[in-house]
């Protein structure tokens, strides 16, 4: 289902243009530069979601590794979810890197700050219909939930109809502004134990990461 984005963080945009630990004030150029690149976006993304409740039993051949496995423990039922901001966001990236790469970078930035923020308020929103908690996002390629498993989550949230979502034979998202996930529905009156978890601890680009070489990460 379609997702009415109004705005895009201009903080976030900056972080991920820059991968650096932003000052206490950001200095009114990048906030320009940023707030841009968001309007741009804003004129062309389509964003729209789906997803699926399971019972956790249902999904045991997908949910493959012990992390996920931890991650999702106490949840008897399971939320599949894929977001994307459309294909036209794809292309307003595309286009800016033959004409104008600075712009590119701005943009591709306020895209991945668009998708986490479309993901945040979708969770919230399904969190409130549900009136129960959610454990966080867990996607393919965390730890060792594998990558090679996207095909199976788009198959069965049939995303591929639902919002145009598809992948590639390595498991790269079509759109590229895109997101899968796993979520576990808590309990009433539960949080999950599992939030603690330092994200970069699962992230599979662990030991390859240019934001952690500065210092930063990515996640929250």
């Amino acid at each position: 289902m379609l997702y009415h984005l109004t705005d895009i963080p201009v903080s976030e945009t900056v972080r991920y243009a820059l991968g650096a630990q932003l000052p206490t004030e950001i200095p009114a150029f990048f906030l320009k530069k940023a707030q841009s690149a968001a309007d741009k976006l804003l004129s062309v993304c389509s964003p729209s979601y789906c997803y699926r409740i399971f019972p956790s039993e249902s999904l045991e051949e997908i949910m493959i590794g012990k992390d996920i496995k931890a991650h999702l423990q106490g949840s008897s039922r399971l939320i599949l979810f894929a977001a994307t901001l459309g294909s036209l966001a794809d292309t307003l990236i595309r286009r800016s890197q033959v004409t104008d790469m600075e712009q590119a970078l701005w943009l591709d930035a306020a895209a991945s700050a668009a998708i986490e923020q479309l993901c945040d308020r979708v969770q919230e929103q399904l969190s409130l219909e549900l009136h129960c908690g959610l454990t966080d996002r867990f996607s393919c390629g965390y730890g060792d939930f594998p990558l090679e498993l996207q095909p199976q989550i788009i198959s069965a949230l049939d995303a591929g109809k639902a919002i145009g979502l598809s992948c590639s034979s390595s498991g790269m998202l079509i759109p590229v502004k895109s997101v899968t996930a796993v979520m576990g529905i808590l309990p009433q009156g539960e949080s999950s134990k599992n939030q603690a978890v330092p994200p970069c601890s699962l992230c599979f680009l662990k030991g390859n990461c240019q934001l952690r070489r500065k210092g930063v990460f990515c996640g929250k």
